[in-house]
């Protein structure tokens, strides 16, 4: 538990989260609008989604589908069967002047997310509708009736940081099971953030929230602020309020909203639009089945591939590399520590360079060129460099990678001759750099094999350079 000290007063915080996650459906929740962003303002709205009168909606079975997946990753209790609920409140971005959401039974309860051993509770999750979008010259009703989840956490974290790990591990595992794409730029993943502090021995503080937070160094700031805010509230013997607070990126504080309210003013009751939702055991399971590999098990399951640590998390931090990955791995050519060395290298700095080249039609002669670039570097058949080189000629022009190898004359050249005769030469023209190594400075063998490897092309095998440089040393040095 973090315990921190102002003016020899001892306090503890308390943090619990509230995370909005839009789903990745094609339709909104209640009606048949396209559910999409950057569209001009109001030009994606029907009846439904902007409140008229006597509206009928209905619900997106997709949204439902979405929801169970997230709650099955998550450890959570499936409810069989549950309801929607209206939160009455009036604001300019809530057309109806009540939100459908859920209140009095949630779709799933009681489950938990297990970060390197410890599980973090979560309350609940539960599903509604997004409101729309206060802007400049008005409100833009584009992004009303969005459907998302809410995932509530109990007060479990302690830190910012600790929560900061919570949100990142959850971001991921969320993007994986393809429920939302988490979009923070576009505000398809959002946090509401519950803070308070007290004393140690006392109870627990007073909770402040910090509404619709977005960015995850936005969250860690807010936290930050709010903790030394409380606890200086505390320790001049000023009373924290319950309040509700915004955010303030630019000036990097908390200000005040309105006082927070309480279950009771948002009026829940049943919406007589929706009976009673019952999910099937069939309908649970058959979303069980297809759940994918999550991040945690990965790391397990790369590690015993003999995959590095720090690069399986380059890997699983990237969807599409973890997508390409897994691909590549089925082919079954090449090992898989060697694969993630592509990816990780040459394979990504392509896709930076061009986002969108990947498509269904060439992912499988993507991952095939760097299976066979893979086997000829187990080989030894190829440098680093002249696999970079193959690789872009065979992305640029086609053609087999076998052929490119001899066509383009990127063997490797392990021929032990040739290798001495490099070695010699790179130290008969570097002898300060030799001195070097020879007082300690071990990076200057680096230098002397990438030498070598300069004057071959890239061609020579660095291996084999190293090996000759060290012979020749030791050798000069009798």
């Amino acid at each position: 538990m973090s315990i921190e000290s102002i003016d020899n007063i001892k306090f503890q915080t308390a943090i619990g989260l509230e995370v909005h996650m839009e789903l990745l459906t094609e339709t909104k929740m209640y009606c048949s609008c396209k559910n999409t962003f950057g569209e001009r303002e109001n030009a994606v709205i029907c009846p439904v989604c902007a409140g008229y009168p006597g509206i009928l909606p209905s619900m997106n079975k997709r949204a439902v589908e979405l929801a169970v997946r997230a709650g099955l990753a998550l450890n959570c209790k499936i409810n069989r069967s549950f309801k929607m609920s209206r939160k009455n409140y009036f604001y300019p971005d809530l057309p109806k002047a009540y939100q459908i959401s859920q209140f009095f039974a949630p779709i799933c309860t009681n489950g938990f997310l297990e970060i390197k051993g410890k599980k973090y509770p979560i309350s609940d999750i539960h599903l509604e509708e997004d409101a729309g979008k206060l802007y400049e010259n008005g409100v833009d009703f584009n992004r009303s009736g969005i459907p998302l989840i809410e995932l509530v956490t109990e007060p479990c974290f302690h830190s910012a940081a600790e929560a900061m790990v919570f949100l990142k591990e959850l971001r991921l595992i969320t993007m994986y099971l393809g429920v939302s794409d988490c979009r923070i730029e576009q505000g398809s993943m959002r946090c509401d953030v519950n803070v308070s502090v007290n004393r140690i021995g006392e109870p627990c503080g007073e909770r402040c929230e910090l509404k619709n937070v977005s960015g995850f160094s936005n969250v860690y700031d807010g936290i930050l602020y709010e903790e030394i805010r409380q606890k200086t509230l505390i320790s001049e013997g000023c009373r924290v309020l319950r309040e509700t607070r915004r955010w303030d990126p630019e000036k990097k504080e908390s200000v005040l909203l309105r006082s927070k309210e309480n279950t009771a003013d948002y009026r829940y009751f049943d919406d007589p639009d929706f009976p009673e939702i019952i999910l099937t055991e069939e309908f649970v399971q058959d979303i069980f089945s297809k759940l994918p590999m999550l991040p945690n098990k990965k790391r397990s399951y790369y590690a015993s591939l003999g995959v590095s640590i720090q690069a399986a998390e380059d890997i699983i931090l990237d969807p599409q590399k973890d997508s390409i990955f897994c691909d590549c791995i089925r082919m079954d050519i090449c090992g898989a520590k060697t694969l993630s060395g592509l990816i990780n290298g040459i394979a990504a700095e392509f896709l930076n360079e061009a986002p969108n080249y990947l498509n269904e039609i060439n992912k499988e002669g993507f991952c095939l060129a760097l299976c066979k670039i893979g086997r000829l570097r187990e080989k030894g058949a190829v440098s680093s460099t002249s696999a970079k080189l193959l690789f872009e000629s065979h992305i640029k022009g086609g053609g087999d990678i076998d052929l490119l190898l001899k066509e383009l004359k990127l063997e490797q050249i392990s021929d032990s001759e040739y290798i001495e005769k490099l070695a010699e030469r790179v130290l008969a023209e570097n002898r300060k750099s030799v001195e070097d190594y020879r007082r300690g400075k071990t990076n200057a063998l680096a230098f002397l094999v990438g030498q070598c490897m300069r004057l071959s092309d890239g061609k020579a095998d660095p291996s084999l350079c190293k090996e000759a440089v060290l012979k020749r040393i030791v050798y000069e040095n009798i």
